[in-house]
């Protein structure tokens, strides 16, 4: 595996920072390309992801590969050491079942609450939110680690939960996600654990830039 790898993201972006952290999780050098995805997307991104047009696009080789999920799987297929899927099929495909969980039910349900306005559309929001957190403090039953002591897929994808989305509340200035943790003890653990790992802990957007532009880009401030 001596080809080059490149990663093309945003530093803003949990999703780029998923595919960050799985390539340090493994000792995987690469390159990686800011892309100012907020202004005029560049010829690249648009060559290398014509379909989505968006970060990441995991380059390896010069062959691109878009959606995170999807370069997680790669990644962890194409170097074996340190691997962050579980090895038996079935657990393997229940990590990826809780993968796409988290990105199609519980983020959804996380952004739909926070920009719903008062009333029913909201209490609706919220609750769609609370039974998807929920479900994954059931998931966590007896683990430190969605996928048991170490780190490994799911937490990877479920970083947004642990940092992004508690930004994101600040931002909006609500207490969706930050409420709900409040009855969710193994959910909270996990992200103090997530947190506290250390190359998860280097490889953070600065919280103050976070919030600036999640104010600018998604909160109406008229």
């Amino acid at each position: 595996m001596g080809e080059k790898v490149e990663v093309f993201g945003a530093w803003f972006s949990p999703f780029s920072r998923r595919v960050e952290l799985a390539l340090k999780l493994k000792g995987i050098q690469y390159d990686y390309i800011e892309e100012e995805i907020y202004k005029k997307k560049s010829d690249l991104i648009l060559k290398f992801n014509p379909v989505y047009k968006k970060v990441p696009v995991f380059v390896h080789g010069g062959k691109p590969i878009a959606e995170s999920i999807v370069i997680l799987q790669y990644i962890d297929e194409s170097w074996k050491d340190n691997p962050i899927l579980p090895q038996h099929p079935y657990h393997k495909a229940l990590a990826l079942f809780w993968a796409k969980f988290l990105d199609d039910k519980v983020l959804p349900s996380l952004m739909k609450a926070r920009r719903s306005g008062e009333g029913k559309d909201r209490e609706e929001a919220i609750g769609e939110a609370r039974e998807g957190l929920r479900a994954l403090e059931e998931e966590l039953k007896g683990k430190k680690f969605f996928g048991g002591e170490k780190l490994g897929f799911v937490d990877i994808v479920a970083n947004f939960i642990a940092y992004w989305s508690q930004a994101m509340d600040e931002a909006f200035g609500v207490q969706i996600l930050t409420s709900e943790l409040q009855n969710l003890p193994r959910l909270t653990q996990w992200c103090h654990h997530f947190l506290q790992h250390p190359i998860v802990k280097h490889n953070l957007p600065p919280k103050t830039q976070l919030l600036a532009l999640f104010k600018s880009q998604f909160v109406d401030t008229n």
